[in-house]
């Protein structure tokens, strides 16, 4: 019984909409296919279950479970694991050991892969916000769905926030919605909104059996092109504090990259000020600010507003008022990159911080885009260095292939990693393919890696997955914190 209580606690909760492909004139139109991949973080061999639920339904579709060495990456591509056609509504992972995963959509009309993480059962709040929500606006609209952690049903009320208003613009329900299901709600067909819709969110819960317990939810959002062919993904935060750390911070970087920050004020009461604070990588800082948002608000950030052209770096949005709490989304733009990420809440880092999806193709195959590269950003959120920083690349066996020794990280700074600079390639100059034969093409995936520091470090990490066809493209998602 102890066994199966620690396998129900490390159950995860998964968002996701699944449909046949197929290519559109814009991703909001696109219909996705889904891969979980999933890491093993524990100590020992785990066996793994999926429980799918479609929208609204509390009646699972079991998969039976699944086989992983400690520390390996494998994925399961949705498609081949439900077979009754089109499918939309979240997932549940089981183990007998913790896991850790990641959701990748994916369509051949989509130029980028969307990325977001599961969530651990421990994840759920009464209140989570989306700190961005559009509708119509820089040719973007946002779908996101909102999943059911309790036991019992729960009732959801979502609240969008206008950029600068103090009330909500409009509110939407769902009721009874079951334990493990997810419900969809999509602004581009929300009447309430108007077009051209541009702010935030406040999702609440509470039991359905009385209305007024507080319950636990997670979300999941896409913020997708309505007329150009790419999207992004995010988690909606559970959490808010003091200060928000993003791993990337870039102006014009390489002539082309760029980052944006989307600020939401979770505090319900009162307004917030807070400001920017960019470290510049071989540079000084540099400070943005103060802004002022109200209650529930949002505020964007641009990087080149303080930045130097050209440069790369960390930043920490940090709050100057007296009351007040934050949570940020980073956005990186510029050269067909459409990606978004989730800050880390100030006292949310690790001493050791897993990625379950890492991939390393030859230029051969990621120049025509046929194949993905990851690289990894590694910032340090506390308030000292943090030393003997490394990062180990593990194959889906369980087996490190290679290790990055990165030494110290002073702090807020960051440094960069990746399967070639940790020397974990094969002799194809691939690292999470196999199979191929001569060509090295192969067909079998799976890898992914876990940062580690010295006792008491503070680490966030955001991992980017690129291709190279036609131009650069990719998206983003962050690691998850091992105990």
């Amino acid at each position: 019984m102890k066994r199966v209580l620690v396998a129900l606690t490390m159950a995860f909760a998964l968002c996701f909409a699944m449909l046949p492909t197929g290519a559109n004139a814009g991703a909001y139109a696109t219909p996705f296919s889904v891969a979980i991949t999933y890491q093993n973080v524990g100590t020992g061999p785990a066996t793994i279950n999926f429980s799918f639920f479609a929208e609204n339904s509390g009646t699972p579709i079991t998969i039976p479970g699944a086989a992983l060495a400690a520390g390996a990456s494998t994925s399961l591509n949705v498609g081949t694991a439900i077979t009754s056609g089109s499918f939309k509504g979240s997932a549940v992972l089981s183990s007998d050991q913790p896991v850790i995963a990641t959701i990748v959509q994916f369509n051949t009309g989509i130029r980028n892969r969307l990325l977001s993480n599961g969530f651990g059962s421990a994840d759920g709040a009464s209140s989570v916000l989306i700190a961005t929500v559009l509708k119509n606006q820089f040719d973007n609209t946002t779908v996101f769905s909102v999943q059911n952690t309790e036991s019992a049903a729960v009732n959801v009320k979502v609240e969008y926030f206008a950029t600068g208003a103090t009330t909500p613009t409009h509110t939407e329900t769902a009721n009874n919605l079951p334990a493990g299901a997810a419900k969809y709600f999509d602004s581009g067909a929300i009447g309430g909104l108007p077009n051209g819709f541009n702010g935030s969110a406040r999702v609440t819960a509470t039991l359905s059996s009385d209305g007024t317990t507080a319950a636990k939810v997670v979300a999941t959002v896409n913020e997708l092109q309505v007329s150009g062919s790419a999207g992004s993904s995010f988690e909606g935060a559970p959490q808010s504090g003091n200060k928000v750390f993003m791993p990337s911070a870039l102006c014009n970087f390489a002539g082309v990259f760029n980052t944006a920050y989307a600020v939401q004020n979770a505090d319900a009461s009162n307004p917030v000020s807070f400001q920017v604070r960019y470290k510049v990588t071989g540079g000084s800082d540099v400070v943005d600010g103060p802004f002022n948002v109200p209650a529930g608000g949002k505020q964007s950030v641009q990087g080149c507003a303080k930045m130097p052209q050209g440069s790369t770096g960390s930043a920490i949005i940090e709050r100057t008022s007296a009351a007040g709490s934050l949570v940020a989304v980073g956005k990186v733009f510029g050269g067909n990159i459409s990606s978004a990420f989730i800050g880390v809440i100030e006292g949310q880092g690790s001493a050791k911080v897993a990625v379950p999806y890492v991939r390393w193709s030859p230029d051969s195959t990621y120049n025509n885009g046929s194949r993905q590269r990851a690289n990894i950003a590694i910032q340090n959120i506390g308030g000292t260095d943090a030393t003997n920083v490394k990062v180990q690349y593990i194959d889906r066996d369980g087996v490190v292939k290679g290790t990055h020794t990165l030494g110290t990280i002073a702090a807020g700074a960051k440094i960069s990693s990746s399967p070639a600079l940790g020397s974990a390639l094969d002799s194809c100059g691939r690292f999470g393919e196999y199979g191929g034969g001569a060509n090295c093409l192969g067909d079998q995936f799976g890898g992914g890696a876990i940062i580690t520091a010295d006792a008491g470090a503070q680490l966030a990490v955001v991992v980017r997955i690129s291709t190279g066809n036609p131009t650069l493209a990719g998206e983003d998602y962050t690691g998850v914190n091992v105990q």
